[in-house]
């Protein structure tokens, strides 16, 4: 029997350059919301290896967690490409604004 890739194929890709390129395509909030679970991750392993009280380690990993989302959500909202990338000289006149 054969066995087939699933995949593309006839493409055998190094498992790192398959990371590197999911890691190079994230956006700044794909990021943010993986800090939420990381925070909670680091925080269960330094409360059960250096004696942090549970209840102590999930607050900090909370305030971490609440602190990168008020950030991408207040301070550095997503806009729209599409409203950015115009400029006022590229911009298409309005229906009132165009000379009869």
């Amino acid at each position: 029997m054969h066995e087939r890739t699933i995949g593309r194929p006839g493409t055998d890709r190094d498992p790192f350059e398959t990371l590197v390129d999911v890691l190079t395509a994230a956006t700044r909030y794909d990021l943010v919301l993986g800090i939420v679970p990381l925070a909670f991750t680091v925080a269960l392993v330094v409360a059960h290896v250096a004696g942090v009280p549970l209840a102590w380690a999930l607050a900090l990993a909370a305030v971490v967690g609440l602190t990168a989302i008020a950030d991408a959500v207040f301070l550095h909202p997503p806009v729209d490409q599409e409203v950015t990338d115009r400029s006022p000289t590229t911009q298409r006149p309005r229906e009132r604004d165009r000379p009869t």
